[in-house]
């Protein structure tokens, strides 16, 4: 078994490093590994270094864990190096959902399209440009991994403008499948499924039970009805309550011969019709994250980490639901993992650009990632497409700092949906995001 370098760049979260790292611990083929975590805040990264440190004496392995905040050391020599960090944090997000509000425009994530999405790819992408650059000055063999959001685009410009291999990894669509053979009491082994698009709007174009189609089955349970119930009803129905988190993308699947292949959270953001005001989010029963929720995970997240410094005895090391580690090992000559990918499109999505990331499933192994040909249907290219067009001029805008390219992409962003809007509002942001925008001064 090899010995291998793996850094955490964000080794600072308090959510992905934990889980991370007793994954890395738990990994038989990855013991005798050195893990560095790396961050640019001492305080957080304190804090999940004694973490890591008391799980490593949990696991009784040979894997070394260290932390620093400084780049080269942390790069240099590394194999694997998995991103997860957003430049501005909760306080630029909440930028990135207020303003939009104030032009009647709202989401329910705002990580990956929209006004929101845009300006978070805007601060992030020459962020993941300078750390690809880096990396192939320290470790040019070396596989960057990518947690963050907004994934595609942050992805694609390391391998756009790098010689950097990069991936994306989102594990919502097997989450989803999942949820839909739990709802046929099945495991998901059990179903036989082909997904095509992008990351967080991912179609199944092939589910299927027993040699059935899935939404075939679904539809002769009464999903049309449930569909129209009001939403409190539709939650508690005894049949499909358990999709209720699907509804809205089943909606419009139903009209489009495929299911989605990730929750409604996502979904409606990249679609007009279903955030034009509280009223209609309301009707429709859509589920919002704010940003006051995820700063209280924050509080949570530090306060079970320095719970369990304290009462570390009485924790058992478990293996989390994020499976990077099974990707480092299967790209370094472990066992072979199959999972979902999000790639370059290198034929697997002939529909789509040559170059753009897309989601499908694939097989990593040591000599690399193998995605399965994945057709995308025209009813999902209608969808799925201009997105993918609409990423690479928000690369270029925020590699160029301009502000025109930026505003063709807010322009023609369907939650926008009123071209008068889409000035003003990019001025807003921008210049509420002007210390992490130094490119549009």
């Amino acid at each position: 078994m090899p010995s291998l370098k793996i850094v955490l760049v964000g080794g600072g979260s308090y959510g992905w490093t934990p889980r991370l790292v007793s994954n890395i611990l738990l990994n038989e083929y990855l013991d005798g590994s050195e893990v560095v975590l790396y961050d640019l805040n001492p305080e957080a990264l304190a804090l999940t270094h004694a973490v890591c440190l008391k799980y490593r004496e949990l696991s009784d392995g040979r894997t070394t864990i260290e932390k620093t905040t400084d780049r080269a050391a942390a790069l240099d020599g590394a194999h694997a190096v998995v991103v997860t960090i957003t430049t501005g944090g909760l306080k630029a997000m909440k930028h990135d959902l207020e303003i939009p509000e104030k032009y009647g425009i709202y989401q329910t994530v705002g990580d990956t399209v929209g006004p929101s999405g845009l300006v978070r790819a805007l601060r992030n992408i020459p962020i993941f440009l300078d750390l690809g650059r880096a990396m192939e000055t320290h470790c040019p063999e070396a596989w960057m991994l990518n947690c963050s959001n907004p994934l595609a685009a942050l992805t694609c410009v390391v391998l756009r403008e790098t010689s950097i291999r990069a991936l994306g990894v989102c594990h919502g669509v097997p989450g989803s499948a999942s949820e839909y053979a739990d709802f046929f009491g099945l495991e998901r082994a059990a179903c036989s499924y082909v997904n095509t698009g992008i990351d967080h709007c991912s179609w199944f174009t092939k589910f299927e039970v027993a040699g059935r189609s899935v939404l075939e089955c679904l539809q002769e349970k009464g999903l049309d009805d449930w569909i129209g119930l009001p939403p409190e009803e539709a939650a508690e129905d005894e049949t499909f309550g358990k999709l209720y988190s699907f509804r809205m993308g089943l909606m419009l699947g139903r009209n489009l011969g495929a299911i989605p292949a990730i929750g409604d959270r996502h979904m409606v953001e990249f679609v007009p019709g279903f955030l034009d005001s509280p009223k209609t989010i309301k009707k429709y029963g859509i589920v919002r994250t704010s940003v006051e929720e995820r700063e209280k995970n924050v509080v949570g997240a530090h306060s079970r980490l320095e719970k369990f410094l304290n009462n570390g005895d009485e924790v058992k090391l478990q293996r989390g639901g994020d499976e990077v580690d099974e990707w480092i090992a299967a790209l370094y000559g472990g066992q072979p993992k199959e999972d979902n990918l999000s790639a370059p499109n290198i034929g697997q999505v002939p529909q789509l650009p040559e170059g753009a990331v897309v989601e499908t499933r694939g097989v990593l192994d040591g000599a690399g990632f193998h995605p399965l040909v994945s057709p995308m249907p025209k009813s999902i290219q209608a969808i799925v497409r201009p997105h993918t067009v609409r990423e690479e001029i928000i690369i270029e805008a925020a590699l160029e700092g301009s502000f025109e390219k930026a505003l063709a992409a807010m322009t023609t962003d369907p939650l926008v949906g009123n071209g008068n809007l889409a000035k003003p509002l990019l001025e807003d942001l921008i210049a509420a995001n002007r210390e992490w925008l130094p490119q549009f001064e």
